[in-house]
């Protein structure tokens, strides 16, 4: 769901051009703020929450047969979906595994913007996973002009920073898993790009409304992948 962090940025980068007119048990929270103490800087800074539960699906101690959440998020089985894209390249398998992660190109304005975050899996604490990202760059392809090469060239120049902690527990009867999703995005922008008015609040809403929206299915898409491996044979 980190992902979320590249889509932000193009909704809030369209609003700078646009003058604003007149059994499963789900939660989630989410919370933000922004500030514009830099001149020709926006921050944009996203806090979310979100939970899902299920029934426990039965495993063995046998290591090479044990189907328990905590064998599925413990273990590189779990880190595609972690990563939220399978278009991925491990770097670094030491210590914590380390992916590019390619997020897919999206059409803005006659350029095709293809967000790629390094991203780390960090797993050091038992019933616990970190997914943050390390670096983060954006590969524009096309021509739009000059706004859209304005944009471009301010896309280079902004700043990702996030991270998902992942924690669960599991019982007898019933698992529980909890995300915290935070995500920093900061966009210095250029002259030629001004600001309409109410641009913050909208930026504000648009975070607040992807960060929930976007932690809320993963949580869902962890529950079915975890469902999904549970169910597989496992082979000899």
């Amino acid at each position: 769901c980190l992902r979320a962090l590249s889509l932000v940025f193009l909704i809030t980068s369209t609003a700078a051009f646009v003058t604003p007119a007149s059994s499963s048990r789900i939660s989630a929270t989410c919370e933000t703020k922004t500030s514009t103490s830099l001149a020709g800087t926006i921050r944009f800074v996203g806090k979310a929450s979100a939970n899902v539960s299920g029934d426990a699906i039965l495993f063995n101690d046998d290591d090479e047969n044990d189907k328990s959440l905590s064998k599925f998020l413990s273990s590189d089985a779990s880190n595609r979906i972690l990563l939220g894209t399978d278009d991925t390249k491990l770097i670094s398998s030491a210590g914590d595994a380390i992916y590019e992660c390619y997020q897919g190109g999206v059409a803005w304005f006659g350029l095709t913007l293809i967000p790629i975050f390094v991203n780390r899996i960090e797993r050091g604490t038992e019933g616990k996973v970190t997914t943050s990202i390390e670096e983060a760059r954006t590969e524009i392809e096309g021509g739009g002009g000059l706004g859209g090469n304005a944009l471009a060239s301010a896309m280079k120049r902004s700043e990702f920073e996030g991270r998902t902690i992942v924690t669960w527990k599991e019982g007898e009867s019933s698992y529980h898993i909890e995300g915290d999703l935070v995500l920093n995005l900061t966009i210095k922008l250029p002259r030629i790009l001004p600001l309409p008015p109410g641009f913050n609040a909208i930026g504000s809403k648009i975070v607040e409304r992807t960060c929930r929206e976007r932690l809320k299915q993963n949580m869902i898409d962890t529950k079915n992948a975890y469902i999904e491996w549970a169910e597989t044979p496992t082979t000899k």
